[in-house]
């Protein structure tokens, strides 16, 4: 494996748990206030100090050395660099102190890069050094005024976030409402609750210029105001981290999406495959999980001479990764939906973590995962409904790795997959 930057890439450092971690004193303090007897009690402002050390907990202070140790512990050889294609199955490292090695695979090498952060071309951008989702979820401290230009999740949760930890935000959308990929009523409904919150949303705004005086955020918008802050997030969508893989040595084009078959091979190739965020099918990390794991069971498969990957063992053919759509959510806890899987329980992917689950005594022995959903206030755009399926009882909640492996359980396939091939890493 090769990764330049942190091993578990954006959503355990800057995504998923640490926007999380920021939004959940956020919903706990509003689920509070709504409770009769309670309310009264927690009406005072949230120790941002305290939330921000608590994200920096689930983020391992940015540090991947618990990662790098679980790589190690599975035979997976770890290599600290960028990862560059320099022709077919072979990728060329170069290490933090400019040391250079190659890596030539056997059978395949994977490209897991994920996307990166998109800014508009305003001039002068660059110098009043904007926010993206990675400084607004790893900030050390709350600035007293802050814009956000965006109208989709990041946007909405990090408004929710900051505006409940002490800043006077503004939202600047373009479009006409919140979450246009989503069901009007949940991003009018969104809108609504971040207003009550005491966001300033303005719909239907462009941004025309930013500047930086004297340490002043200054945004002028297409309509002609002025919008004076301490710091500005874009939250303004994603691009694919494929400008520096050396795509153009193997007949690819740099900075493109990657388009691949059912199995997560690189169409027009026999050894490369796209995992994640990089092919387009579905930005979203439970969906990238999920597709490591067809891709790990189609390399291995055929590493080892099998004739029809999918069908060994009598195992019939998994979904392709985009079907059945997986549930979108912005909720500061994941609450997948259920999903009626075509493996036989004993060839089933292991799920990339545990969920969450309750006991009680009525239903001692039964396990209670989110079903339904809902429209939600500030925080989120979904809200969730329990129903309980039957299942072994838990005892507790299982000890998932950060990658999404259950320490200690690793398929066949993912071992041989491991051991037949370069995994060139640097986000997902």
């Amino acid at each position: 494996m090769v990764e330049s930057e942190l091993v578990g890439g954006e959503c355990s450092y800057w995504a998923c748990m640490p926007s999380k971690a920021l939004l959940r004193p956020v919903i706990a303090q509003a689920d509070a206030r709504r409770l009769p007897g309670l309310g009264h009690s927690v009406q005072g402002p949230l120790d941002a100090a305290a939330v921000l050390a608590r994200r920096n907990e689930f983020t391992g202070n940015w540090n991947d050395d618990g990662q790098v140790q679980w790589l190690s512990g599975i035979g997976a050889d770890f290599h600290r660099g960028h990862g560059r294609l320099t022709g077919p199955r072979t990728v060329e490292v170069t290490g933090p102190d400019g040391a250079r090695h190659v890596l030539t695979a056997r059978h395949a090498v994977a490209l897991s890069t994920g996307t990166r952060a998109m800014l508009p071309d305003l001039p002068g951008l660059a110098e009043v050094k904007p926010w993206t989702s990675r400084e607004a979820t790893s900030a050390q401290s709350v600035p007293g005024r802050l814009v956000v230009v965006g109208g989709g999740v990041v946007a909405t949760e990090m408004a929710t976030a900051y505006q409940a930890l002490g800043s006077s935000v503004t939202l600047l959308v373009r479009g006409k409402g919140l979450l246009n990929r989503m069901e009007p009523f949940a991003g009018e409904m969104v809108a609504e609750a971040l207003a009550e919150a005491g966001v300033d949303v303005r719909t239907g705004t462009s941004v025309e210029s930013v500047t930086r005086e004297n340490g002043t955020v200054v945004v002028v918008t297409d309509s002609g105001g002025r919008i004076e802050a301490d710091e500005i997030l874009f939250a303004t969508g994603r691009a694919p981290r494929t400008d520096d893989l050396g795509l153009d040595t193997v007949g690819l084009t740099p900075g493109s999406w990657l388009e691949v078959d059912d199995s997560l091979r690189v169409t027009g190739s026999e050894w490369l495959y796209a995992v994640g965020d990089i092919n387009h099918r579905a930005l979203l990390t439970h969906q990238g999980k999920y597709q490591a794991r067809i891709a790990g069971a189609a390399i291995a498969a055929r590493a080892s001479g099998v004739p029809s990957w999918n069908r060994t063992r009598g195992a019939p053919t998994p979904p392709p990764p985009t079907t059945p759509p997986s549930p979108r959510s912005s909720s500061p806890t994941p609450r997948p939906g259920p999903w009626a899987s075509p493996w036989p329980k004993r060839n089933r992917p292991v799920t990339g973590s545990a969920p969450s689950t309750t006991t009680s005594p009525r239903s001692r022995g039964r396990r209670c995962t989110p079903r339904a959903t809902r429209a939600a206030p500030a925080w989120s755009s979904t809200w969730s409904a329990r129903s309980c399926s039957a299942s072994r009882s838990s005892a507790g909640r299982r000890r998932t790795h950060p990658l999404g492996d259950d320490r200690g359980r690793r398929t066949g396939a993912d071992q041989q997959a491991v051991a037949r091939g370069s995994v060139v890493s640097d986000d997902q």
